[in-house]
């Protein structure tokens, strides 16, 4: 970080000698209509993925704790997008995103959406890398739901029988309570990885189309690595890592206080 903030004062190209700028690169970092697009669409990445993963994780990780026929096998299969690279994964749903050819194109005109060309599309394309990150992100989260699941004593669940609850008002006032802390730190952890999403984009849109998809970290790689302006990328990274602390912060701020232990 030392290094980053002496780097982002200067003006490099990794080839020629440092020359001191101040605070050029960061003034000049405000002014770019390509930034602010950037942390636009990184919003909106944020704002799509998190709550989305979240409850479809709580949901599965509810029904992984019945007791039904093949649990084990359902566990495995529900965790085995953690475990895959997301290099492979975002691949995967490269081919499966395909217009002419893809699953997914096939199986919607069965009814009767016409072929969509999800990578193509600057309204789409965000949307087809959110789906990658939820996919990867919903046995992770539904693993760790589970075992906040598990750890609930049995005890108020059976005198919430006993007092006549439903399953819907079991899950609202002793599940969903008692699962905060778990929630909580899911969330913490997610909104960080979400807020620096790279490898999907690099794999399956490159930025695209007419940076539709150009995340933060992305538009940082752009520039240090592809234009060679290491001082303006090192500038990028320190406001990305002030973004990333200020949401973590909000979240403390106002999301703990429905936390219960």
């Amino acid at each position: 970080m030392g290094v980053a903030l002496v780097t982002s004062l200067h003006k490099w190209n990794l080839l020629s000698p440092m020359r001191f700028v101040g605070l050029r690169n960061y003034v000049a970092l405000f002014k770019a209509p390509d930034f602010w697009n950037a942390l636009r669409v990184t919003i909106v990445y944020v704002v799509g993925i998190v709550p989305t993963a979240l409850v479809i994780s709580i949901v599965v990780a509810i029904l992984l704790n019945e007791r039904i026929l093949g649990l084990p096998f359902f566990r495995i299969m529900v965790y085995l997008p953690a475990i895959t690279p997301m290099a492979a994964a975002a691949l995967i749903f490269v081919h499966l995103l395909e217009p002419d050819f893809g699953l997914i194109n096939y199986v919607l005109s069965f009814f009767g959406i016409p072929k969509l060309r999800w990578l193509n599309d600057p309204g789409l394309a965000l949307l087809a890398v959110m789906m990658v990150g939820v996919w990867k992100d919903i046995g992770y989260n539904a693993i760790i739901v589970l075992a906040g699941l598990q750890s609930i004593p049995g005890v108020y669940y059976d005198a919430a029988r006993i007092d006549g609850a439903n399953r819907v008002q079991i899950v609202g006032r002793i599940t969903l309570p008692l699962l905060s802390p778990v929630i909580f730190f899911i969330a913490v952890v997610q909104v960080i990885a979400s807020l620096q999403v790279f490898t999907s984009i690099k794999v399956m849109t490159s930025g695209g189309p007419a940076g539709a998809t150009e995340s933060i970290p992305y538009y940082l790689y752009n520039n240090a690595f592809r234009y060679s302006n290491m001082g303006y990328a090192s500038a990028v990274a320190l406001v990305l890592f002030v973004i990333i602390f200020v949401f973590t912060m909000l979240q403390f701020r106002f999301g703990e206080r429905k936390v219960h232990y």
